[in-house]
């Protein structure tokens, strides 16, 4: 795209116009770019001015008087204008030297006219060359687009995207990403390069990731950084960034950033979405994992593309739920796009994902490539991060639940550690954690048959409440979970069932008549509260509706 769109105050007094026209103050503000002309007479008008306007006036409203002329003037530098013309005659023969000083202090451009000038010729031609100037900007920046999808067409890589920006912006571009090395056109010197792209790592670290507008960072006072995240699906991948000397940032240069960083993201997510078509293998060794088959360790080292002779890493299993609370089943869930999002956000965590995605979860082998102690908080981030995309994506009534099973050291345990993940993701409620050394002694459920021996602890301990809940249409088996849950508090227990304290007396004292008045007891409670999550559990495992 050319740069030369704006019309500067030094090229407009360059216009036939202006030939009797001379700069008497503010030379140094010459290069400052004219949006518009506007003729202002009073500093009482200043309110219309939007910043950038060329100011033509006779002097008739301030004329001679000194505190009008130096409000008149001061209102139009507060407002951001370009310079000011002043036809030099009957209203104000000569600036006088405060006007002066006030626009060199402010590097004002101040021009006077010593002859006459029709203020409509020069509206009229000045705003014939604007608009000329920004459609012809409009036109090149149709180019620009058109030149990104063909690169876009021919799979061209960063380094040809980044040459196109570079070729239209005739200034430093650069390329910064947490992933991959950064990139400049043109090519900086090392060291530079070096100290360039610590910076950006410091500044990008603490920047807001979920933020996708264009910023701006002062790297002195004659030059800056502009720079927009390049994202896709509420997930960071880059930063693509120019830098200007002596120079501001104008609509049509931040529209080609705009540009170049929808052909960046468009590339990201078609690089990442053909390395998930190479993924066959992966999901094949999902479904025998999922299936809990058993496997040889070389097989599992081979499946996973790890050395024969490598120390077998430590790894974890993460079980992903993604389910509608309302009755709406048309959305297919999850999209499978969130596939290589997730990828790309686990392998920066320091993990070695490997993903398979079916029906409405995420299955999850994580490979922990930096076996560090820190493994649960990088879990923890993962998981939370994870979340926040999902959620991004599938909207506020899907409901996203996680399951972690334990570290796993070998390989061919990983179908049981993938068990761990789907009892923790199945016991999983608000406000408690995935992770299966959570579980507490609802770990032992874990190794329990289910039949017949859980279902008759469950007709031991709960019996009397169901049989009292199913002839009675009563709910006394929900509000001993409620109660248990809210650790005996009647009161935080009343709020949660919406009930009034009286009717739970009322509930806890049929409770108690059922199951005898030891039930709150710790050796009966810990019963009761094994046989409910089991019951919950069995039902899940059935498909069936809790009551």
């Amino acid at each position: 795209m050319s740069n030369d769109w704006r019309l500067t105050i030094a090229e407009a007094i360059k216009r036939p116009l202006f030939r009797h026209a001379e700069v008497v103050a503010g030379h140094r503000g010459l290069a400052r770019p004219v949006r518009w002309v506007h003729v202002l007479e009073t500093a009482d008008t200043g309110q219309f001015l939007n910043g950038g306007e060329l100011i033509l006036s006779t002097g008739l409203g301030f004329g001679e008087a000194k505190e009008k002329r130096l409000a008149y003037l001061a209102e139009l530098i507060r407002r951001k204008a370009s310079g000011l013309c002043v036809e030099l005659g009957v209203y104000i023969p000569s600036i006088p030297a405060d006007m002066l000083e006030m626009a060199n202090h402010h590097e004002f451009p101040l021009i006077v006219f010593h002859q006459p000038v029709r203020f409509v010729d020069i509206t009229q031609d000045l705003h014939e060359h604007l608009i000329n100037r920004q459609m012809q900007a409009l036109r090149d920046l149709e180019a620009y687009s058109r030149g990104l999808q063909q690169l876009s067409l021919q799979a061209a890589g960063i380094p040809k995207l980044l040459q196109h920006f570079q070729s239209a912006v005739q200034t430093q571009v650069l390329f910064y990403s947490p992933d991959v090395a950064a990139q400049y056109v043109p090519a900086l010197p090392h060291a530079v390069q070096l100290e360039m792209t610590e910076l950006m790592r410091a500044h990008f670290a603490q920047a807001d990731t979920n933020d996708a507008s264009v910023r701006f960072h002062a790297l002195s006072q004659t030059k800056q950084l502009i720079y927009q995240p390049v994202m896709a699906m509420g997930h960071l991948l880059a930063y693509v960034g120019l830098i200007l000397y002596e120079r501001e940032a104008d609509e049509y240069l931040l529209l080609t950033l705009d540009n170049t960083v929808s052909a960046m993201a468009q590339f990201f997510l078609r690089k990442m979405f053909a390395e998930e078509q190479t993924r066959a293998m992966e999901n094949r060794l999902f479904d025998e994992l999922i299936a809990n088959r058993a496997m040889r360790e070389e097989h599992m080292r081979t499946l996973l593309g790890l050395s024969g002779s490598s120390k077998a890493p430590a790894y974890y299993t993460l079980i992903m739920s993604c389910e509608k609370n309302t009755d709406q089943t048309d959305d297919a869930l999850p999209p499978h796009d969130l596939t290589a999002i997730f990828r790309s956000l686990l392998t920066r965590q320091g993990f070695r994902p490997f993903i398979r995605c079916t029906g409405n979860r995420f299955y999850v082998l994580l490979i922990d490539q930096k076996t560090t102690a820190n493994a649960r908080r990088a879990l923890e981030k993962a998981w939370a991060d994870m979340k926040r995309i999902a959620g991004q994506m599938l909207g506020a009534d899907a409901r996203i639940c996680c399951g972690i099973g334990r570290v796993g050291k070998r390989l061919s345990d990983a179908g049981r550690h993938l068990a761990e993940a789907e009892q923790a993701l199945a016991f999983q409620r608000e406000a408690t954690s995935p992770f299966f050394t959570d579980l507490g002694l609802f770990r032992l459920l874990f190794h329990i048959p289910t039949e017949p021996v859980l279902a008759s602890f469950i007709a031991d301990y709960l019996g009397p409440l169901l049989a009292h809940d199913q002839k009675h249409g009563s709910a006394l088996v929900h509000t001993l979970r409620v109660y248990l849950d809210a650790n005996l508090s009647k009161q935080e227990a009343a709020e949660r069932l919406f009930i009034h304290r009286q009717t739970l007396y009322h509930r806890l004292e049929k409770i108690a008549e059922l199951l005898g008045d030891d039930y709150a007891s710790p050796e009966r409670r810990i019963c009761l509260e094994i046989a409910l999550r089991a019951r919950e559990w069995l039902q899940k495992e059935e498909g069936g509706v809790l009551a």
